[in-house]
């Protein structure tokens, strides 16, 4: 029998894709499952099962592992996560004050697998965030990856810095195969609180529930 495809949102900012599982699965709409996906392996939540017209409205993403659903087990370790993930939520927020980083950091994702993890931030200007990255990757022995809210997702995927890590694959122009740093540039005419107020109200609209696709 021919695996089923589900369409699976993970990540803070509400991010989807098609997620195929390895074995024939019947998951209903709010599900939580454990997939692994282009930023690793995470806790995520079922939509919908896939068809046809979703692989044609979405064809260059690539399909996901969607490895099983949320066990009690599984919700320890993601538990153990969440507090390792406000550890270092709160020491980014001291470095950026000691680096003096014209920055806001407005939340932080530690993946499920322990090894990865992402901080959205908001910045006022342009500035160096490589002793932010490499800082908080050699602490907590993670591959960190900064996201501007402020900036198009393409800027995001365009500027990398290495993480300081002993295993980084920093590729001397900026480009690392473990890491980002998510660039850093001003948010245009938006200052950076006003944009954190923003992205909060959007964050909590979207824990409300979700609208249904297509």
């Amino acid at each position: 029998m021919e695996a089923q495809e589900y369409l699976v949102s993970f990540g803070l900012t509400g991010e989807f894709g098609r997620f195929r599982a390895a074995a024939p699965l019947s998951l209903r709409r709010g599900e939580r499952v454990v997939v692994r996906g282009p930023r690793g392996v995470e806790i995520a939540e079922v939509l919908r099962e896939a068809t046809p017209r979703h692989a044609h409205f979405l064809p260059n993403s690539s399909v996901g592992q969607l490895l099983r659903r949320l066990t009690p087990e599984d919700e320890r370790t993601q538990l153990h996560v969440r507090n390792r993930g406000q550890q270092l939520f709160e020491r980014g927020q001291q470095l950026a004050g000691e680096l003096h980083l014209p920055l806001v950091l407005l939340d932080v994702e530690v993946l499920f697998d322990g090894e990865h993890a992402v901080l959205h931030y908001l910045s006022e200007s342009i500035c160096d965030v490589r002793p932010l990255v490499s800082t908080l990757s050699r602490e907590f022995s993670l591959y960190v990856t900064l996201v501007d809210l402020g900036q198009p997702q393409e800027a995001n995927e365009e500027e990398h810095a290495g993480c300081g890590r002993p295993d980084c694959g920093h590729k001397g122009e900026g480009g690392c195969s473990s890491c980002t740093s998510g660039g850093c540039s001003s948010c245009g005419s938006h200052k950076a609180p006003d944009m954190a107020l923003y992205f909060a109200q959007l964050r909590e609209q979207m824990e409300r529930g979700r609208t249904a696709l297509l």
